[in-house]
């Protein structure tokens, strides 16, 4: 409705109506973009440096179509030629110095963005199928240098944000890509199966977050893992009813507003990154996203 356009970015009505599966011409969804605020914030500048360049790619892979935008089509290509290294993503183009969780973070976005049977995303989610650890007490065969020095990415006990947002990865690879990857699929539910253990955001060991920004409520994603990817994650595969996810879903519940909506609480700080939704307004995004992800209002 009118009504509804003047509160609602155009973005997020184009978003809606594409997960609704309402057939929507390539005009009529490039010209919803063109009158979104939102996407001309994210369209404003590009700054060719590999973390402002995978901030902007990620918040626009969750929009549908942006694949359309020319100024996606500039940062792909800037992606493509200084930061994939064959194998997968890294910060600096060097094999040696892949990170899982960004690595992760661009073969996700760009599954959403329509290239999931494009080869070198084939090659990153290889990577992720034959180094990634799923489970703790395993061993990796990868040899990159650089990662060590951020600790304990691959380390007896992984990164949890590496293993979350790998699970991530692959839901979409296979969600979007033609051809279905079993071995994919066998370690989305080997992931699943450590989120549940860890009740998505615990510590095993006692009720406590396993870092200070599980619980934020911010969306798109950034590096700091929160609560809205793990539910995302739990409602994608069909767990979102398991007692796993309980106290997470209590803990969501409690922070809706006696208004019936949800608001932003953290907003990450890395250049070239844009919250959908200001903190402290009525937040649309989050509010469309977790109402889906708790059956709120369904």
């Amino acid at each position: 409705s009118d009504k509804e356009g003047d509160i609602m970015d155009s973005a997020l009505i184009l978003r809606k109506l594409c997960d609704s599966g309402e057939e929507i011409s390539k005009n009529e969804a490039v010209s919803l973009l063109n009158s979104s605020n939102l996407i001309s914030d994210l369209v404003s500048e590009l700054v060719e440096k590999p973390l402002y360049a995978v901030w902007r790619i990620t918040a626009l892979a969750e929009i549908p179509y942006t694949a359309e935008l020319k100024y996606t089509k500039r940062l792909i290509k800037y992606i493509r030629k200084n930061m994939f290294d064959g194998e997968g993503f890294t910060l600096s183009g060097k094999k040696t110095d892949l990170l899982p969780c960004y690595n992760a973070m661009l073969a996700e976005a760009f599954s959403k963005l329509g290239f999931a049977d494009a080869d070198f995303i084939k090659r990153s989610v290889n990577w992720i199928k034959k180094y990634q650890l799923f489970e703790r007490n395993e061993k990796t065969c990868w040899n990159g240098k650089g990662i060590q020095k951020y600790g304990g990415c691959l380390k007896m006990t992984p990164c949890y944000t590496g293993v979350v947002k790998s699970v991530k990865a692959l839901i979409y690879y296979n969600k979007y890509s033609s051809n279905y990857d079993v071995k994919a699929e066998k370690l989305i539910q080997k992931g699943i199966t450590y989120i549940k253990k860890h009740r998505l955001y615990k510590h095993l060991s006692n009720e406590e977050p396993i870092n200070r920004h599980m619980l934020d409520i911010s969306y798109p994603q950034s590096y700091q893992l929160n609560i809205m990817e793990l539910l995302e994650i739990m409602y994608l595969t069909g767990n979102i009813n398991d007692i796993s996810c309980e106290s997470a879903l209590n803990y969501i519940k409690q922070k809706k507003t006696s208004d019936n909506f949800w608001k932003t609480d953290y907003v990450y700080s890395g250049a070239g990154y844009t919250v959908f939704d200001k903190r402290g307004k009525k937040g649309e995004w989050i509010t469309y996203l977790l109402e889906k992800y708790t059956g709120e209002n369904r």
